[in-house]
């Protein structure tokens, strides 16, 4: 058996549904791994993952925690708020992964606050995955 990290993967299915789910294409600008330079507000990064070990007897598991962040020019947290929802609803129904298999999805958490920039406000939803090979 094969041992193999699913980081990139999920990061590719979140991308994939994210990108293509037609609601939060009306709200934002973009869903993006790198963001240009005069990228226009508001949009959506997929962020930093993390893994934690999750094995049976016979398979290969771990724990994926990623995290997606909302960046929004709109005068108080209502923006950020709203699109942090149209990701947990269209993350909901799930991602397809090559190789592996989801066995569970959580929301480990949200926050929305103001950035360094205090014109932006930041919202952040960590998502955790319960994922095994194939």
């Amino acid at each position: 058996m094969a041992i193999q990290t699913a980081m990139f993967e999920l990061q590719k299915g979140i991308f994939t549904r994210l990108s293509t789910d037609p609601i939060i294409s009306e709200r934002v600008t973009g869903v993006f791994d790198a963001v240009g330079e005069n990228q226009a507000f508001p949009y959506i990064t997929i962020g930093e993952p993390s893994m934690l070990p999750f094995n049976t007897k016979s398979k290969f598991g771990e724990e994926l925690s990623i995290v997606i962040h909302v960046w929004s020019l709109y005068e108080g947290k209502k923006e950020a708020i709203d699109i942090i929802n149209l990701c947990l609803s269209s993350l909901s129904s799930g991602v397809n992964l090559d190789g592996f298999t989801v066995r569970k999805i959580d929301v480990d958490n949200i926050r929305v606050f103001d950035d360094t920039d205090p014109r932006i406000r930041h919202g952040v939803l960590r998502m955790k995955y319960t994922i095994q090979n194939n």
